[in-house]
């Protein structure tokens, strides 16, 4: 074991969960001189992608996310199907609609109040 207790060095499973998306657990990657990582092929596997590929990649609070557009696609379903499933016979897209709806009557009536409040005439 490293003196880094927690981190694994050799090839670990997959851990699968509900909605088809594998994890591996922490292993210990060296960066080199030009700021460069090699992703263990279990964790390749595990995002989803392969040589050539484009990801996304992001840090927040100091931890740095790579995701691929496959992985990102099977959340955004997953989400979907928990969405339906906590609002049957509801359409996400005419709640959307209603919604983007609502805001530009909103942003109309501001522009509105702004004109009058110069002299200028009200925007249908």
């Amino acid at each position: 074991m490293s003196d880094r207790e927690g981190f694994f060095e050799g090839s670990q499973p997959f851990e699968q969960d509900e909605n088809g998306l594998r994890s591996v657990k922490y292993t210990r990657l060296k960066i080199d001189s030009a700021g460069r990582v090699v992703i263990p092929a279990e964790m390749r596997a595990a995002m989803l992608v392969k040589p050539g590929d484009i990801v996304t990649a992001d840090v927040a609070d100091g931890e740095f996310r790579i995701v691929s557009p496959e992985v990102a696609l099977k959340r955004v379903q997953a989400f979907a199907r928990k969405w339906k499933a906590e609002h049957p016979g509801e359409s996400v897209v005419d709640e959307l609609i209603a919604e983007r709806r609502e805001e530009a009557r909103r942003e109309l009536e501001e522009a509105n109040e702004w004109r009058k409040a110069h002299g200028l005439p009200p925007l249908e």
